[in-house]
């Protein structure tokens, strides 16, 4: 029974399949794309041409990651050229011709970034600035310069800024958590024990990363402060401890604890126990079968898998009010690791089908009828999904079929808007199980 409630609640670990390291570039079906100064433009991306007037070894990496992050939403197209000098008006006016919207320049002034933003179309100048540059961090400050000309040009807000934790497996008993920007540019490992670190959780107010340790004793539940760098011991109670999800004002968490036997959910309330002076945890369900990825939502409800009912996993939801549970999933087939979104109300979930893990979402607005709805068919499973703070991108452990001597699987991101799916890590280490943030932890 324990073996089996290991391999349904934690299938990523040992994975070790194989991944082609490519971007798969399908065409947009958004009914809307980018427009500068609101002229929509139907199926069409916004043309950017960057020229970068000086220390061009230099500029040319920094331009690469902008172009990186403008073109992430499938929104806007950027070409980088160099040149010695700004363009003439005739040279302008040919690349409006050309379809070109656009105009950014890229050069140094000193130990900073100089970018002119000009559009070809009224001619106008639409940003000229300096932006610092942080030589310790330089992911984070080229993001920063991309991440107000997303503002800027789309007038909402950007991934930029944001970070995904993830595991990584070394060898096959040590697993390490590790900390990227959104892009999978700048990796670095924080959790690095060797021994096994699962399942990144992030808290809802404070910057820390819980995980689950296996010891040869249990699960144990963990923490890190990614401010103070501090490790904790949050419970290590026997079985599995697991899985926190925090309610929106971090005083409330339910958790998975199985006690050497199937794992149940129960609900950590900070008030409850500074009331009774002592740790409590409150079950949710009673119901002997495997149950995981939960995740508390604002009004106390919460969205979770089990597999009580049929024997294998299904997506369901506990009403707080009338303390009834209702399954989401239609009951039939492998439906695993929800991730709910609040911006958008829906939830993402992993289903089997023809053998191979598909993304599939459910929208809750209409709560009375329900329906599941397939995101991806491609080859290669897709495990783990996490929606972005914004709720426009997924993450997800992409497990490809591939040539490539790395065959293993790697962080991918969705485009919800247009289908894309971009993967962000490589080399020769499995990833699995992300989790997005909206702060810039790396």
């Amino acid at each position: 029974m324990k073996k089996k409630l290991i391999l349904f609640l934690m299938i990523a670990i040992f994975n070790n399949h194989s991944l082609r390291l490519v971007t798969i570039d399908n065409k947009t079906n958004s009914d809307m794309a980018f427009s500068i100064l609101n002229q929509i433009q139907q199926h069409e991306k916004i043309k950017i041409l960057s020229i970068i007037l000086n220390d061009q070894s230099f500029l040319s990496k920094v331009a690469k990651i902008i172009q990186f992050d403008l073109e992430f939403a499938d929104q806007l197209e950027m070409q980088i050229k160099k040149s010695n000098n700004f363009l003439n008006k005739n040279i302008e006016t040919k690349l409006c011709n050309k379809g070109f919207s656009l105009l950014l320049y890229l050069s140094k002034t000193n130990d900073n970034i100089k970018l002119t933003l000009k559009d070809l179309n009224s001619e106008s100048i639409i940003i000229d600035k300096e932006f610092i540059f942080d030589q310790k961090n330089k992911i984070l400050s080229i993001h920063k310069i991309s991440d107000e000309l997303i503002k800027i040009l789309t007038g909402e807000e950007s991934v930029t800024l944001s970070s995904i934790a993830y595991c990584k497996l070394v060898s096959p008993k040590q697993k390490v958590i590790c900390l990227s920007d959104y892009a999978g540019k700048k990796e670095k490992i924080i959790i690095p024990q060797k021994t096994i670190n699962v399942a990144p959780c992030w808290h809802s107010q404070a910057p820390v990363l819980f995980y689950s340790q296996f010891t040869k004793r249990n699960n144990r539940l963990m923490s890190i402060n990614l401010e103070t760098k501090q490790n904790k011991i949050i419970c290590s109670y026997d079985g599995l401890n697991m899985q926190p999800s925090f309610s929106p004002d971090g005083k409330k968490a339910v958790l998975c604890l199985s006690g050497g036997k199937n794992s149940e959910l129960y609900l950590y309330d900070y008030n409850l126990c500074k009331k009774y002076n002592k740790r409590v945890f409150v079950p949710i369900t009673k119901n002997c079968g495997n149950n995981s990825s939960p995740h508390l939502l604002e009004n106390g409800d919460i969205i979770f898998c089990s597999d009580y009912q049929t024997g294998y996993p299904q997506i369901y939801y506990y009403k707080k009010a009338k303390k009834t549970i209702k399954r989401l999933t239609s009951g039939h087939g492998y439906c695993a690791a929800p991730s709910y979104c609040p911006k958008t109300n829906n939830i993402v979930y992993t289903r089997i089908v023809n053998g191979t893990f598909q993304l599939f979402t459910l929208n809750l607005d209409n709560f009375k009828n329900i329906v599941e709805k397939q995101i991806t068919f491609g080859p290669g499973d897709k495990h783990e999904p996490s929606f972005s703070p914004c709720g426009n991108f997924i993450a997800f452990s992409y497990d490809f079929p591939s040539k490539n001597p790395y065959k293993v699987a790697q962080i991918a991101a969705l485009n919800c808007n247009s289908g894309n799916i971009r993967v962000l890590t490589s080399n020769q280490y499995h990833k699995s199980y992300p989790r997005w943030v909206k702060n810039a932890f790396y």
